[in-house]
């Protein structure tokens, strides 16, 4: 059965997206009919070497052979991805598949010739259409195209005393038919200047996913100012742009942890905002607080690499900031320039790059919350628990007072867990460890695919780990955990309540999770229902450790 050319359009789409990584394409083994003439082996004849037979069967003359053909092996020679394919002449195929490179058809191809980002030349036979996207298809003396002729962003060429029994189309690109040729079918030319002026890029940067080419020219305009642009920031703004690195020095997977949360609460947060009407005056100095962190984010992982290169090579002039900001840039500009690790590197870059702005930010608000002047003192009937002028020993290194919302312990109560005089977790903190169960609860619930069981899942793994460790896995990676307010450990029934409460603090919009960043407290809603708070301890606890 014949495809029609948009069948073929369909399937060179498939094939891109399906064949990326193996460039090849799987079909299942087909059984032909090949005529072998007396005393050639079927390995000798046109069909078996077309076919690329191994094996030597000698046949009686004029007798029909049944042979079964692998298709996989006829088809991996002839779909290609990044590699150039030749048919040579007297050579056969059923049909030609390429993916980032060009394919010259001197042979016979009996059904189709698909390019995705390659120029074709056909001077041979071809038993369907000839279809080209992102490239330029010439058809050449002597060539003879059962179906249409198609590209898209390239241009059309047919010379003297080619055939095309079907339709000429050029998309967004010219059409050039010489004198002498033949086009039965319709011939059209679809004029798109902007596709025209941009099938280059394309080519070498869309379907080679990549940011940056050298085969196109405005790309490196547009990195030239992206490139002065960033200088002139690190330049102007070098404060910002250290309190980033710093954040980097001391925790670079987390910086990371909080880009991605960032990146899916964000969107979150503005449509809350645009729903409640105050998203109208917000949402645009949202947007652009955001552009301008994730800016400086990026300036600041840039000199990070930079300058921990200039620490390895011991270097003193590596190691400057603007030195650390070029190399790190050139660094990116190369990785860039890879096939789909260009894509990969520039999606990581502006997703770590936000974390890191979301952390400096979160730790300068830390060091402007004010502390107490002076000892606070306990209402009337509580006392602190000894050695509580400072925090306990080995928790932080260096005493100093205890924060004005740390809770007191009423006289006689057995001594409290030191935990409690560690400073409270933020909600970015608690979002990253939030995603971080998500993702090992997301895999649990897929084994079980039940809504009753999942939720049971879910239920038992946050109750089981918090009146265990009184923390979850992510909580341990970020060193956070949950206390109570009253002095006494987590208990089943506390942790079980909290869970429950969670639920309660998700369905209203997650306005219960919002509610850490602007409560005194620092607590969520199941945490005012469970009385509990999350504090983050400078060390975290080891999950085996009993």
């Amino acid at each position: 059965m014949k495809m029609t050319t948009r069948q073929y359009l369909f399937t060179a789409a498939l094939v891109a997206a399906t064949g990326l990584w193996s460039g090849t394409l799987t079909l299942p083994a087909q059984t032909v009919s090949v005529a072998v003439p007396a005393g050639q082996t079927e390995a000798e004849s046109p069909e078996g070497k077309s076919n690329a037979v191994a094996a030597a069967v000698t046949a009686p003359a004029g007798e029909e052979k049944t042979v079964g053909i692998d298709r996989q092996t006829t088809v991996k020679q002839l779909v290609k991805f990044g590699r150039n394919v030749e048919l040579k002449a007297g050579d056969s195929a059923e049909v030609v598949v390429v993916i980032g490179a060009s394919a010259k058809v001197h042979g016979k191809v009996r059904e189709a010739v698909v390019v995705i980002g390659g120029d074709i030349e056909v001077d041979g036979e071809v038993g369907d259409a000839v279809v080209a996207v992102g490239g330029s298809i010439h058809v050449k003396p002597g060539a003879k195209v059962a179906g249409d002729v198609v590209t898209v962003g390239g241009d059309l060429t047919v010379d003297a005393n080619a055939k095309i029994h079907g339709d000429a189309v050029s998309v967004g690109g010219a059409l050039n038919r010489a004198e002498g040729s033949s086009v039965k079918g319709e011939i059209h030319e679809v004029d798109i200047p902007f596709l025209a002026s941009r099938s280059q890029w394309l080519v070498q940067c869309v379907f080679k996913m990549r940011p940056l080419a050298p085969q196109v020219g405005f790309v490196w305009v547009i990195a030239g100012v992206f490139f002065l642009f960033y200088l002139l920031v690190a330049a102007a703004f070098p404060q910002p742009v250290q309190k980033c690195v710093n954040q980097l020095d001391e925790r670079p997977i987390a910086t990371f942890l909080f880009g991605l949360l960032a990146k899916m609460l964000i969107p979150v947060v503005a449509l809350i905002l645009a729903v409640t009407g105050i998203g109208l005056l917000v949402v645009p100095f949202l947007s652009l607080a955001v552009f301008l962190g994730v800016v400086v984010g990026k300036i600041a992982l840039l000199e990070w690499v930079g300058l921990r290169i200039g620490q390895q090579s011991g270097i003193r002039a590596l190691q400057k900031p603007l030195i650390g900001f070029l190399l790190g840039w050139l660094i990116l500009t190369l990785f860039y320039n890879v096939w789909v690790v260009g894509f990969i590197a520039y999606v990581l870059f502006g997703i770590w790059g936000l974390g890191v702005a979301v952390t400096a930010v979160i730790g300068g608000l830390r060091r402007r919350t004010p502390g107490p002047s002076g000892p606070v003192p306990p209402p009337p009937g509580f006392t602190r628990p000894p050695g509580s002028e400072g925090f306990p020993p080995g928790m932080t290194g260096q005493p100093g007072p205890i924060p004005a919302n740390a809770p007191f312990m009423p006289s006689g109560m057995p001594g409290m867990s030191e935990v409690m005089y560690c400073p409270r977790a933020g909600f970015w903190e608690r979002m990253a460890a939030g995603f971080l169960d998500l993702i090992l609860v997301g895999i649990l619930t897929a084994l079980v695919h039940r809504d009753f069981w999942s939720a049971l899942v879910v239920l038992a793994y946050f109750t089981g780990m918090w009146a265990w460790r009184g923390t979850t896995l992510g909580g341990i990676v970020l060193g956070l955990k949950v206390v109570r307010l009253d002095g006494h450990p987590v208990s089943f029934t506390v942790a079980l309540v909290r869970s429950l409460s969670a639920a309660f603090s998700m369905v209203v919009l997650f306005l219960g999770f919002f509610w850490i960043a602007w409560d005194s407290e620092k607590q969520a809603w199941h945490d005012k229902i469970a009385g509990t708070v999350v504090v983050r301890v400078p060390r975290a606890t080891p999950l085996v450790c009993v």
